[in-house]
């Protein structure tokens, strides 16, 4: 399993997916932009690539436009559905919105697929770790890519604390930490591993840095000096991203 800290230049085309965040905080562009290079990493055009627990379906839709001959289907229990979805399906000709559970592709044969990718997804997945990873490398093809992105990592105390003030006070009941370990399980089913990690500093500051954008960079600037001279510290980061390959 390798650990690293992504840092710019990212893949020029992921800057204009951001609308696909979501809402998420400006200070974790960075992640995002990491993330969706991966998602543009391999052409695709030709090809199928799958979001699972892809909610109101903005990054299946901006996948789209950048891989315009490539399939591109959001897959939540419930289909994406109303005038932005409805939007982008006139607008990608090539973009698909079905209902179903991402425990269960059978409706894809095996390495059928080139791309699976979740945003904030795996978190609530973790109940059952082997059969999101048995099913979806069953459908992706050998050498294709499962990808989730803006996970929660939960070595770091602090950042477990904040996230249990969190959820109690939110009564947030599908939110839990992941660890390495559950990474390394995943990976048993997997050729490769790669966990990008972000926010070692950035998390308990996130207030101050959303609002001020001088102290976004310097954390961000403070982050990367720390996980580039004490390599120990990725472990402890706030947040990441997560490259299966087949």
């Amino acid at each position: 399993m390798q650990i690293t800290h992504p840092t710019a230049p990212f893949d020029p085309r992921a800057e204009g997916m951001l609308a696909g965040t979501g809402g998420f905080p400006k200070s974790d562009h960075d992640l995002f932009l990491a993330g969706y290079s991966e998602l543009c990493r391999e052409d695709l055009d030709g090809g199928h690539a799958l979001e699972i627990c892809g909610g109101f379906g903005k990054l299946a839709a901006a996948l789209a436009g950048v891989f315009p001959d490539a399939k591109v289907t959001g897959l939540d229990l419930y289909a994406a559905g109303g005038p932005d979805a409805d939007s982008a399906l006139e607008k990608h000709p090539n973009l698909e919105y079905v209902a179903g559970d991402a425990f269960d592709l059978s409706r894809y044969p095996e390495n059928s697929i080139d791309l699976v990718w979740g945003q904030a997804a795996l978190h609530h997945l973790s109940h059952d770790l082997k059969g999101i990873a048995r099913e979806t490398s069953r459908v992706l093809k050998p050498g294709g890519r499962l990808v989730f992105i803006f996970e929660p990592l939960g070595h770091n105390l602090l950042v477990a604390a904040i996230r249990a003030m969190r959820m109690a006070r939110h009564q947030l009941g599908d939110e839990s930490n992941l660890y390495l370990s559950q990474f390394e399980r995943i990976g048993e089913s997997f050729a490769r591993t790669e966990v990008q990690v972000f926010n070692l500093l950035g998390y308990p500051a996130k207030a101050l840095a959303d609002r001020l954008v001088p102290a976004a960079h310097a954390i961000k600037r403070a982050d990367a000096t720390l996980f580039h001279r004490f390599p120990k510290l990725m472990r402890y980061a706030a947040n990441c991203n997560l490259i299966f390959t087949k």
